[in-house]
C-alpha cells in the first residue's frame, strides 16, 4: 500500500513540470505591495478556485493556515487537506521566507521542512486581508515560454459570489486570465464554524 501511495506522489511531482498552465513568452510584470501586512495577512485561507496544480490533485479541500512562531518570528503554512485515496487528513508545514522583505514583502519563497535542498517562489498578488487574497507563481522555461499558477483564497470557507467576483475582477484587472480558474472541491468544510 505504501507503494502505491510513493508511486502516486512520485508521477504528481513528475507531471507538476509539465502539466501546469503554459503560456509563451515571459512571465508578466506584477506588482509590489509594499505595505504587505503580515499581522492582517496571517490566519486561515480557504481555497476557492486555482489553474491546474499537479501536486494538489493528491488531495481535496485545501486550506492554508499562516502562522507566525511566537520566539523566532519565522512564518509557516499549514496546508491541510484530504487525500484522494483514502479520505484522511493530511498535513504538510512549509517555511516561509520574505527575500527581500523592504523591497519585495509580498514575493515569498518557501521550502519543505524535512526536503533538502527545495525551495520555491510565489507571491501575493492582491488581497483584501479580510475576505480573499490571490496567490500566483510563474516559472519561466526559456525558450519556450511560461508557466502560471494562480489561487483565490478565501476567509470564509463558503463565501459570497460578490466576494469571489471582487477577486477574480482584480486577477483580470492585473493581466492574469481567469478562465484557467477551476472551482475546487470545499465539502469537506460544511461543519466548519469560523
Amino acid at each position: 500500500m505504501l507503494r502505491a501511495v510513493v508511486v502516486v506522489c512520485v508521477a504528481v511531482c513528475v507531471t507538476s513540470v509539465t502539466s501546469q498552465v503554459f503560456f509563451t513568452g515571459r512571465c508578466p510584470t506584477t506588482p509590489i505591495i509594499k505595505d504587505f501586512d503580515w499581522n492582517q495577512y496571517l490566519g486561515r485561507w480557504f481555497e476557492q478556485q486555482r489553474y491546474f496544480v499537479a501536486y494538489e490533485e493528491v488531495g481535496r479541500c485545501w486550506t492554508g493556515t499562516y502562522i507566525r512562531d511566537d520566539v523566532s518570528g519565522k512564518i509557516s503554512v499549514r496546508l491541510d487537506f484530504r487525500d484522494v485515496l483514502f479520505n484522511r487528513p493530511k498535513v504538510i508545514t512549509v517555511d516561509v521566507i520574505q527575500k527581500k522583505p523592504y523591497e519585495e514583502p509580498n514575493r515569498l519563497t518557501y521550502t519543505i521542512r524535512n526536503v533538502p535542498l527545495f525551495e520555491d517562489n510565489y507571491e501575493v498578488l492582491a488581497t483584501d486581508y479580510h475576505s480573499w487574497t490571490l496567490e500566483y507563481a510563474c516559472l519561466e522555461k526559456p525558450p519556450l515560454g511560461h508557466t502560471k499558477m494562480a489561487w483565490i483564497l478565501t476567509r470564509e470557507a463558503y463565501p459570497s459570489s460578490s466576494v469571489i467576483q471582487e477577486a477574480k475582477d482584480k486577477l483580470a484587472q492585473l493581466g492574469i486570465e481567469v478562465r484557467f480558474l477551476k472551482q475546487q472541491d470545499t465539502s469537506c468544510f460544511r461543519t466548519y464554524h469560523r
